[in-house]
Protein backbone atom coordinates (compact mmCIF):
# COMPACT_ATOMS: atom_id res chain seq x y z
CA UNK A 1 0.00 0.00 0.00
CA UNK A 2 2.87 2.75 0.90
CA UNK A 3 4.38 1.89 -2.65
CA UNK A 4 1.34 2.40 -4.39
CA UNK A 5 0.82 5.74 -2.27
CA UNK A 6 4.42 6.60 -3.59
CA UNK A 7 5.90 6.87 0.00
CA UNK A 8 8.63 4.29 -1.47
CA UNK A 9 10.68 7.50 -2.58
CA UNK A 10 10.45 9.09 0.80
CA UNK A 11 12.47 7.90 3.81
CA UNK A 12 11.06 4.80 5.51
CA UNK A 13 11.35 5.11 9.22
CA UNK A 14 10.11 1.74 10.76
CA UNK A 15 9.75 3.06 14.35
CA UNK A 16 7.61 1.09 16.57
CA UNK A 17 5.03 3.02 18.69
CA UNK A 18 4.37 0.67 22.11
CA UNK A 19 0.81 0.50 23.60
CA UNK A 20 2.66 1.95 26.74
CA UNK A 21 3.33 5.24 25.28
CA UNK A 22 -0.77 5.55 24.87
CA UNK A 23 -1.71 3.89 28.41
CA UNK A 24 1.14 6.44 30.10
CA UNK A 25 -0.91 9.44 28.95
CA UNK A 26 -3.55 8.54 31.07
CA UNK A 27 -5.86 9.77 28.45
CA UNK A 28 -7.07 6.01 28.10
CA UNK A 29 -10.38 4.30 29.76
CA UNK A 30 -10.59 0.77 30.71
CA UNK A 31 -12.49 0.44 27.51
CA UNK A 32 -10.05 1.55 25.31
CA UNK A 33 -7.26 -0.23 26.86
CA UNK A 34 -9.15 -2.92 26.30
CA UNK A 35 -9.45 -2.49 22.35
CA UNK A 36 -5.51 -1.67 22.12
CA UNK A 37 -5.04 -5.12 23.70
CA UNK A 38 -7.76 -6.91 22.22
CA UNK A 39 -7.45 -5.07 18.43
CA UNK A 40 -4.26 -4.10 18.05
CA UNK A 41 -1.38 -5.90 17.03
CA UNK A 42 1.55 -3.23 16.20
CA UNK A 43 1.62 0.40 15.71
CA UNK A 44 4.31 1.93 13.41
CA UNK A 45 5.78 5.43 12.51
CA UNK A 46 5.84 4.70 8.70
CA UNK A 47 6.49 7.63 7.43
CA UNK A 48 7.04 11.41 8.31
CA UNK A 49 6.16 14.20 5.55
CA UNK A 50 7.50 17.73 6.01
CA UNK A 51 9.63 20.40 4.62
CA UNK A 52 13.00 18.26 4.78
CA UNK A 53 11.31 15.09 3.45
CA UNK A 54 9.19 16.72 0.52
CA UNK A 55 9.73 19.79 0.12
CA UNK A 56 6.73 21.48 1.32
CA UNK A 57 5.83 24.32 3.37
CA UNK A 58 4.36 23.97 6.77
CA UNK A 59 1.35 25.48 7.52
CA UNK A 60 1.12 27.48 11.10
CA UNK A 61 -1.42 29.78 12.15
CA UNK A 62 -3.52 30.43 15.53
CA UNK A 63 -5.87 27.73 14.40
CA UNK A 64 -3.82 24.95 12.51
CA UNK A 65 -0.58 23.85 13.36
CA UNK A 66 0.41 21.22 10.35
CA UNK A 67 4.62 21.06 10.08
CA UNK A 68 4.67 17.35 9.62
CA UNK A 69 2.72 15.05 8.19
CA UNK A 70 2.72 11.69 9.79
CA UNK A 71 1.93 8.08 8.39
CA UNK A 72 0.83 5.16 11.16
CA UNK A 73 0.50 1.91 9.85
CA UNK A 74 -1.39 -0.42 12.50
CA UNK A 75 -1.69 -4.26 12.14
CA UNK A 76 -5.03 -5.13 13.63
CA UNK A 77 -5.91 -8.27 15.10
CA UNK A 78 -9.63 -8.16 14.43
CA UNK A 79 -10.70 -6.16 11.71
CA UNK A 80 -13.53 -4.11 13.53
CA UNK A 81 -13.43 -1.29 15.90
CA UNK A 82 -11.46 0.51 13.56
CA UNK A 83 -13.19 4.21 13.74
CA UNK A 84 -12.92 3.71 17.89
CA UNK A 85 -9.23 3.12 17.37
CA UNK A 86 -8.75 5.97 14.71
CA UNK A 87 -10.71 8.24 17.91
CA UNK A 88 -8.15 7.31 20.79
CA UNK A 89 -5.45 7.35 18.46
CA UNK A 90 -6.10 10.76 17.01
CA UNK A 91 -7.05 11.96 20.51
CA UNK A 92 -3.61 11.30 21.62
CA UNK A 93 -0.80 12.03 18.84
CA UNK A 94 -2.18 16.05 17.99
CA UNK A 95 -0.04 15.71 14.67
CA UNK A 96 -1.97 15.10 11.36
CA UNK A 97 -2.14 11.60 10.74
CA UNK A 98 -2.78 9.20 7.63
CA UNK A 99 -3.14 5.91 9.20
CA UNK A 100 -3.24 2.85 7.36
CA UNK A 101 -4.99 0.02 8.40
CA UNK A 102 -3.69 -3.36 8.00
CA UNK A 103 -5.43 -7.10 8.40
CA UNK A 104 -5.08 -10.09 5.86
CA UNK A 105 -3.74 -7.85 3.31
CA UNK A 106 -6.46 -5.64 3.47
CA UNK A 107 -6.21 -1.98 4.50
CA UNK A 108 -8.17 0.82 5.36
CA UNK A 109 -7.39 4.66 5.41
CA UNK A 110 -8.11 6.88 7.90
CA UNK A 111 -7.79 11.15 8.26
CA UNK A 112 -8.74 13.90 10.80
CA UNK A 113 -8.35 17.47 10.54
CA UNK A 114 -7.32 18.79 13.63
CA UNK A 115 -7.40 22.24 14.85
CA UNK A 116 -5.36 23.81 17.53
CA UNK A 117 -7.48 23.64 21.44
CA UNK A 118 -7.90 27.09 22.37
CA UNK A 119 -8.52 25.67 26.29
CA UNK A 120 -5.23 23.39 26.47
CA UNK A 121 -1.45 23.31 25.33
CA UNK A 122 -0.42 21.07 22.94
CA UNK A 123 -3.52 19.39 22.79
CA UNK A 124 -5.91 19.40 18.94
CA UNK A 125 -9.48 18.55 18.21
CA UNK A 126 -11.02 16.50 15.85
CA UNK A 127 -13.01 18.73 13.13
CA UNK A 128 -13.60 16.30 11.08
CA UNK A 129 -12.76 12.10 10.35
CA UNK A 130 -13.00 9.91 7.38
CA UNK A 131 -11.99 6.22 6.74
CA UNK A 132 -12.12 4.27 3.62
CA UNK A 133 -13.92 1.02 3.77
CA UNK A 134 -11.48 -2.57 3.38
CA UNK A 135 -9.65 -2.34 -0.02
CA UNK A 136 -8.39 -5.89 -0.82
CA UNK A 137 -4.67 -5.14 -2.20
CA UNK A 138 -4.80 -8.63 -4.55
CA UNK A 139 -7.79 -7.55 -5.96
CA UNK A 140 -8.45 -3.65 -6.15
CA UNK A 141 -11.72 -2.53 -8.17
CA UNK A 142 -10.85 0.48 -10.63
CA UNK A 143 -12.67 2.47 -8.77
CA UNK A 144 -10.02 1.47 -6.09
CA UNK A 145 -6.91 1.95 -8.25
CA UNK A 146 -8.37 4.98 -9.21
CA UNK A 147 -8.68 6.53 -5.57
CA UNK A 148 -5.28 5.19 -4.66
CA UNK A 149 -3.61 6.88 -7.38
CA UNK A 150 -5.20 10.20 -6.73
CA UNK A 151 -4.06 9.93 -3.20
CA UNK A 152 -0.31 8.91 -4.48
CA UNK A 153 1.87 11.82 -2.80
CA UNK A 154 2.87 12.79 -6.45
CA UNK A 155 -0.31 13.50 -7.29
CA UNK A 156 -1.36 16.18 -4.15
CA UNK A 157 -0.73 19.63 -4.70
CA UNK A 158 2.23 20.72 -2.82
CA UNK A 159 0.87 24.29 -1.90
CA UNK A 160 1.36 23.67 2.16
CA UNK A 161 1.26 20.84 4.59
CA UNK A 162 -2.23 21.70 5.19
CA UNK A 163 -3.84 21.94 1.80
CA UNK A 164 -1.52 18.67 0.98
CA UNK A 165 -3.23 16.59 3.95
CA UNK A 166 -6.80 18.64 3.34
CA UNK A 167 -6.50 16.81 -0.22
CA UNK A 168 -6.29 13.40 1.12
CA UNK A 169 -8.92 13.66 3.53
CA UNK A 170 -11.46 15.45 1.16
CA UNK A 171 -10.70 12.78 -1.56
CA UNK A 172 -11.54 9.99 1.13
CA UNK A 173 -14.46 11.88 1.89
CA UNK A 174 -15.89 11.45 -1.97
CA UNK A 175 -14.57 7.95 -2.66
CA UNK A 176 -16.77 6.46 0.11
CA UNK A 177 -19.49 9.07 -1.24
CA UNK A 178 -18.34 7.55 -5.04
CA UNK A 179 -19.61 3.89 -3.60
CA UNK A 180 -23.14 5.03 -3.30
CA UNK A 181 -23.54 7.45 -6.48
CA UNK A 182 -21.48 5.58 -9.09
CA UNK A 183 -17.94 5.73 -10.41
CA UNK A 184 -14.95 7.76 -8.51
CA UNK A 185 -12.63 10.17 -10.68
CA UNK A 186 -9.80 12.22 -9.59
CA UNK A 187 -10.48 15.96 -8.81
CA UNK A 188 -7.35 17.82 -8.96
CA UNK A 189 -8.47 21.37 -9.01
CA UNK A 190 -8.79 22.34 -5.56
CA UNK A 191 -12.05 24.65 -5.78
CA UNK A 192 -13.80 21.96 -7.67
CA UNK A 193 -12.42 19.26 -5.06
CA UNK A 194 -14.37 21.47 -2.29
CA UNK A 195 -17.23 21.99 -4.34
CA UNK A 196 -17.83 18.51 -5.03
CA UNK A 197 -16.90 17.72 -1.44
CA UNK A 198 -20.01 20.47 -0.08
CA UNK A 199 -22.43 18.98 -2.98
CA UNK A 200 -21.68 15.09 -1.37
CA UNK A 201 -22.49 16.60 2.22
CA UNK A 202 -25.68 18.13 1.08
CA UNK A 203 -26.78 14.68 -0.42
CA UNK A 204 -25.66 13.30 2.90
CA UNK A 205 -28.18 15.29 4.91
CA UNK A 206 -30.72 15.14 2.20
CA UNK A 207 -30.33 11.18 2.56
CA UNK A 208 -30.63 11.55 6.19
CA UNK A 209 -34.06 13.62 5.77
CA UNK A 210 -34.87 10.78 3.59
CA UNK A 211 -34.69 8.27 5.77
CA UNK A 212 -36.99 10.25 8.34
CA UNK A 213 -39.27 10.63 6.17
CA UNK A 214 -39.84 7.13 4.99
CA UNK A 215 -39.67 5.90 8.58
CA UNK A 216 -42.90 8.31 9.41
CA UNK A 217 -44.48 6.79 6.17
CA UNK A 218 -44.53 3.70 7.60
CA UNK A 219 -45.75 4.68 10.96
CA UNK A 220 -48.26 7.57 10.11
CA UNK A 221 -52.11 6.09 10.12
CA UNK A 222 -53.54 8.96 8.47
CA UNK A 223 -54.10 9.23 4.66
CA UNK A 224 -53.94 13.25 4.10
CA UNK A 225 -50.64 13.12 6.64
CA UNK A 226 -49.53 10.17 4.84
CA UNK A 227 -49.63 11.69 1.31
CA UNK A 228 -48.01 14.55 2.66
CA UNK A 229 -44.92 12.69 3.75
CA UNK A 230 -45.15 11.26 0.64
CA UNK A 231 -44.90 14.21 -1.20
CA UNK A 232 -41.97 15.50 0.93
CA UNK A 233 -40.23 12.31 0.38
CA UNK A 234 -40.90 12.42 -3.75
CA UNK A 235 -39.06 16.16 -3.51
CA UNK A 236 -36.16 15.37 -1.22
CA UNK A 237 -35.56 12.43 -3.85
CA UNK A 238 -35.88 14.70 -6.58
CA UNK A 239 -33.24 17.06 -4.62
CA UNK A 240 -30.65 14.57 -4.19
CA UNK A 241 -31.01 13.58 -8.14
CA UNK A 242 -30.37 16.79 -9.16
CA UNK A 243 -27.11 16.82 -7.07
CA UNK A 244 -25.85 13.74 -8.32
CA UNK A 245 -26.35 15.48 -11.71
CA UNK A 246 -24.05 17.99 -10.43
CA UNK A 247 -21.25 15.86 -8.55
CA UNK A 248 -17.95 15.68 -10.35
CA UNK A 249 -17.86 11.40 -10.10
Amino acid sequence: MFELLGLDKVKYLGRKLYKKMFYDKGDLSKEDKRIFIDYIDRIEMSYVLNSSTINIAPFVNEEYYYEAIVYLKVKLKQKDKVDKISKIINNNIPNPLVIIYEFDKQYSISTAIKRLSKTEKNKTIVEESNTTSWLNISNLSENDKKFIDSISISKIPYTNLFDFYKTINDKIYIFNMSAKIGEYEDISDKKTLEESKQISEQIEKLEVELKKTLSKIKRESQFNKKMELNVKAVEINKKIEKLKGKLKI
